[in-house]
């Protein structure tokens, strides 16, 4: 089935499968240029939540559809928009029962942020920043980052990387993200593009 942007199904799929490449050109796609991500946020608006809520639902459906399609829990009853959306709806009914129904804040956004050009070019110039970055912390950590993003888990890190052990590849990925942060601590513009916080939990 094709999608409203051009790619098909099976597209979809195979890049999912793909290599790393692959997999990330279509996490631009879905992210920016499917529709799928627009959708998610409408939903959630709708639906007793707002629109941070909406981008939180739908990064979160990426990754349970990321890992369906890689673990092959899809059987192809439907089209791969509606089985997303499926997930995204029942991620968000389960993440409504565990809130107090008076903390939630009713949708006050007539359209969600992603259709704001603004914030879209603000978007681009973060993952410009974060391209950089990598380049700078070289070749290592740049690729042991960009699986982690990927979420892989460190079982498939470690083969990646050739790695003796996913621990292994635990510690190099916790390693490279303090890297990562503590880059980013250095240069008070990227912290407030990047949104990193000076303290977190480890």
């Amino acid at each position: 089935m094709k999608n409203p942007a051009g790619r098909t199904d099976e597209q979809i799929t195979q890049a999912l499968l793909g290599s790393v490449p692959q997999r990330e050109a279509v996490f631009v796609y879905l992210y920016r240029a499917s529709g799928w991500r627009e959708r998610v946020v409408q939903h959630v608006c709708r639906d007793g939540g707002d629109a941070p809520a909406g981008e939180d639902v739908f990064q979160e459906t990426l990754i349970l559809f990321d890992r369906n399609i890689r673990e092959g829990r899809f059987r192809g009853d439907s089209s791969l928009q509606t089985y997303f959306f499926g997930i995204a709806k029942q991620y968000w009914f389960n993440r409504r029962r565990n809130i107090r129904p008076e903390s939630l804040t009713p949708a006050t956004y007539s359209h969600p942020d992603t259709d704001n050009p603004e914030k879209i070019t603000l978007l681009i110039e973060r993952q410009q920043m974060i391209s950089h970055i990598l380049e700078v912390l070289g070749e290592h950590c740049k690729k042991v980052l960009e699986l982690y993003k990927l979420s892989l888990s460190n079982e498939e890190i470690a083969l990646e990387m050739g790695l003796s052990s996913p621990e292994m590849a635990k510690k190099y990925t916790y390693r490279c993200r303090e890297k990562f942060r503590t880059f980013v601590l250095g240069r008070k513009d990227m912290v407030e593009h990047l949104d990193i916080r000076l303290h977190h939990g480890k």
